[in-house]
């Protein structure tokens, strides 16, 4: 049996393309404002592409689907169901559920369309608009869940999710927030995968790094040692390989990255927003030495020649084929060079810290990624209802862990756990560091009207990534001083953005909504430490 897949030619280009959130939405959900472009997700990371089915579990060995049987209200004439995302790691499991699903279900036609976020951006508002859209769908980062629920564009799922007291009873309480997820009591959207992953692990090739006298798996690297790595792989290499290499063509990553370094050298930010003072957090010590720290390898030589304009998915294949010793990425490389290059030797590893202290832990968005809604004009709730019950159950959880592997971990614990059994060194290793990481407060839980500011707030161009970019290409050779403008023009546009919410919006949201006096960066950040911030 045959899942029906619509716009094929722009389902392969879902797995190519390296569209995914764009560093603006980043901003925007990190600080706690766009969580309609968090909950969208990115199963592949920001701006990158895993390429093909994922694997680092059993990709599709363990237990079967075990779908519930229909419930009341479920259609027994022929009917097709359609779901649209953002395709990647997760097409793989929706094809094969969906073929159980028809086999199960003889009447029901499954129709998967898996997009890039370029075609999403166009077909999700189209369907919006006309009444013709898909019955479960991703939102794309433009339209914000409020909006949606606003505009009576999608529907709530309490009325068609089988025991739907139960389903919610066992959902996190962060996955179902008034003003995020609930609007007036009632669900619109959840999450099928965690935003729980360490984005920046070093991925290394074992035999440069290694013969270089370093392992980073067994052995974290310090900042002196990886820039001694770096500089030792470079040696050997004469020419021919390089200790490091770096996607500078891709600002987004770099931000990224540099955000990452800071926060585990002791930057009190809770996304791009310092704590207490809630400020933005460009022009703190860590992150001026972060991008120091990367001019420093590039001054020694060891950065592989080219990095100016090369993109992440460009990166990783060098590091197979022996150019470079290391690359940051995140799981996702894992399960590419696994499935794709399965007799490659490569180790991963944290980040390097400065030393001298113990490291904080990196901080997540808590609302989960991979999120979908339930069109108001949908014909077929019950079993759009029935489909997102099954796979936000633990056999769905677990076999979505199974098949789309460590790069896009469901959101449910103990699906995750099960889920990684037959898990390589490698993926356990991405695990491993994912449970390193906090979860960070949320200024939408907060206050709802957030939102209302970030859909006002323009963000400076250049923005925090492409200074970044400027530095390491030789444009901007001040660094305090092109991080100060920076945060200067982020603090005008967010008092801007909070003024023009507050006057035409009746927004209540002022920048206190942004402070968390009582956030300790070593743990996760609960809905009970709310109520003493």
């Amino acid at each position: 049996m045959t899942v029906r897949r619509s716009l094929s030619a722009q389902a392969r280009l879902g797995r190519q393309a390296q569209a995914r959130l764009t560093r603006r939405s980043f901003l925007t959900a990190s600080a706690g404002l766009g969580v309609a472009a968090a909950l969208a997700g990115c199963g592949g990371g920001f701006g990158d592409s895993s390429g093909g089915t994922s694997g680092g579990g059993s990709g599709g060995d363990g237990p079967e689907f075990d779908i519930p049987d229909a419930p009341s209200g479920f259609p027994t004439g022929d009917v097709t169901f359609r779901l649209v995302d953002s395709n990647d790691t997760k097409a793989p499991y929706w094809e094969a559920f969906f073929e159980a699903y028809q086999a199960k279900f003889e009447n029901v036609t499954c129709q998967y369309d898996g997009l890039p976020w370029n075609r999403i951006e166009e077909v999700v508002p189209l369907g919006f608009r006309n009444g013709s859209g898909h019955d479960l769908i991703q939102l794309p980062g433009s339209i914000t869940l409020a909006q949606a629920v606003s505009e009576g564009w999608v529907s709530p799922l309490d009325e068609f999710i089988p025991d739907v007291e139960q389903w919610r009873g066992a959902l996190p309480d962060t996955l179902q927030v008034e003003g995020v997820q609930v609007f007036d009591g009632l669900l619109y959207q959840v999450p099928l995968a965690t935003d729980q992953r360490y984005q920046q692990a070093v991925h290394y090739n074992k035999q440069l790094v290694n013969d270089a006298g370093f392992d980073p798996q067994s052995e974290p690297l310090t900042w002196d040692t990886f820039r001694e790595a770096a500089r030792k792989v470079t040696e050997a290499g004469d020419g021919q390989a390089y200790g490091l290499i770096l996607e500078i063509n891709q600002p987004g990553r770099l931000s990224m990255w540099v955000e990452y370094m800071a926060r585990i050298a002791g930057l009190p930010a809770t996304g791009n927003i310092l704590q207490p003072s809630g400020e933005f957090i460009h022009t703190g010590d860590e992150i001026v030495e972060a991008i120091e720290l990367l001019l420093a390898v590039q001054s020694d030589g060891s950065l592989f020649p080219g990095s100016n304009s090369l993109t992440a998915p460009e990166c990783w294949p060098r590091v197979v084929r022996g150019n470079a010793g290391m690359v940051f990425a995140g799981p996702w490389v894992t399960v590419q060079w696994e499935n794709e290059n399965p007799d490659f030797e490569f180790g991963v590893g944290a980040l390097p810290t400065p030393g001298g202290g113990d490291p904080l832990p990196v901080g997540y968005i808590p609302f989960g990624a991979d999120a979908l809604v339930m069109s108001a004009t949908s014909q077929v709730k019950e079993v759009a209802g029935h489909v997102l019950a099954y796979v936000t159950s633990l056999n769905g959880q677990t076999r979505w862990g199974e098949i789309t592997g460590v790069g896009n971990p469901p959101m449910h614990d103990e699906a995750r756990e099960a889920s990684a059994a037959d898990y390589s060194e490698q993926a356990r290793a991405c695990l491993d560091l994912a449970d390193t990481m906090t979860a960070l407060p949320q200024p939408a839980i907060v206050n709802p009207d957030v939102a209302l500011v970030a859909q006002r707030e323009v963000a400076p161009s250049p923005n925090f990534g492409e200074v970044i970019q400027s530095i390491l290409v030789g444009e901007v050779t001040d660094i305090r001083a092109a991080l100060t403008d920076l945060k200067d023009r982020h603090e005008r546009a967010r008092d801007a953005a909070i003024q023009e919410a507050t006057t035409r919006d009746g927004s209540t949201a002022t920048r206190q909504d942004w402070v968390f006096s009582n956030w300790d960066p070593t743990r996760d950040y609960t809905t009970e430490d709310y109520a003493g911030r």
